[in-house]
């Protein structure tokens, strides 16, 4: 989710951020603050006296603390590297967003129509307090994020801001949590209720149409063109999803120890750990391709000789995997699903 992959935001792709001193923080922030109680410029906020609108107030629970938010946002920032997938199809495009992947939008092609003519600003992955202050959001969302508890503490002094949820993950938030978390932040609860149906339902499709999934193990690997592999846990996006179609991860991998993170390093000693019925690979740069083609401790497991290694040389298909949201899983199918059928009928 990456932004590369998620070793987080990543390996699969780079974005530039800027750190504030407590110096310049303090020097930006103070006339911000001033602004931002004075009224939210852009946004909508609900006049005193006035109702709050349907479900507002609400409040959302974070492992930092609970973002209180009193009515419909009008102006949202999105810090997580993938919330913009949720936000865009409800109709909300954000004024600032942390980009995801190598794409000049900052989203991916699934939801890059969405966007219109609108152009967010794109923050860096080193949240930059001022910058997303500037921006007078009524609302800050860093639900796929690594924020920490000092940003969220600044954040938090402006506008409410919708972290991490209580003990997930940094970018380990799986895809219905963040959708439904970021429906109650909105308002907008029947509108992602339809969205996650929609993407359940294309899961459970997939499924059953195709039987030859059921049962069969999988890893999935990202390396590099230096050789070094990480193997994804039942703590990643792409294995939930791979789990969901009826594969299960290779004993293998699901037995070691990842320490509760989302992958796990594998050593070039250790490679054969890595073989299943069906291994994908993906790269952390669509420039590591052709080097990962020849490496000949991959092309040496029995998945690879048989025909049931995948390579995936689509990057906008890494990236969808790595993203996982209601907006990326449709988009992943339509390209995963032939090369699955293709790499088990090897078997």
């Amino acid at each position: 989710m990456t932004t590369a992959d998620r070793t987080h935001p990543q390996d699969e792709a780079s974005r530039g951020g800027t750190r504030l001193g407590r110096r310049g923080f303090l020097a930006g922030a103070t006339g911000l603050l001033a602004a931002g109680l004075a009224g939210c410029a852009g946004g909508s906020p609900t006049p005193s006296g006035q109702p709050a609108g349907p479900g507002f107030p609400v409040r959302i629970p974070n492992k930092f603390g609970t973002a209180e938010i009193p009515a419909a946002p009008g102006k949202v920032v999105s810090l997580g590297i993938t919330d913009h997938d949720v936000l865009l199809p409800l109709g909300v495009v954000p004024a600032g967003l942390t980009p995801w992947g190598p794409w000049e939008s900052g989203v991916g092609p699934w939801v890059e129509p969405m966007l219109g003519q609108a152009h967010p600003k794109q923050l860096g992955t080193d949240v930059d307090v001022e910058a997303v202050i500037t921006l007078m959001p009524d609302l800050i969302l860093g639900v796929q994020s690594a924020l920490t508890q000092d940003q969220y503490n600044r954040l938090a002094a402006f506008k409410p801001v919708v972290a991490q949820p209580p003990k997930a993950i940094d970018y380990g938030v799986n895809w219905r949590v963040q959708a439904e978390t970021i429906g109650q932040a909105l308002g907008k609860g029947a509108e992602v209720d339809e969205l996650i149906a929609a993407t359940q339902a294309r899961i459970d499709q997939t499924r059953q149409a195709n039987p030859l999934f059921e049962g069969r193990t999988h890893v999935t690997v990202r390396t590099d063109s230096a050789g070094t592999y990480a193997a994804y846990t039942k703590q990643d996006a792409r294995t939930a999803l791979l789990e969901q179609l009826g594969l299960t991860l290779a004993p293998s991998i699901d037995g070691m120890d990842s320490g509760g993170k989302f992958n796990v390093k594998v050593s070039k000693e250790q490679v054969s750990l890595l073989d299943a019925d069906v291994v994908i690979v993906t790269t952390a740069k669509p420039t590591d391709v052709a080097a990962v083609k020849a490496d000949p401790l991959l092309n040496n497991l029995p998945a690879a000789k048989r025909g049931s290694l995948l390579l995936l040389d689509d990057y906008d298909l890494t990236m969808a995997l790595g993203s996982a949201t209601v907006s990326s899983i449709p988009f992943a199918l339509d390209k995963l699903t032939p090369l699955l059928n293709g790499a088990l009928q090897k078997l």
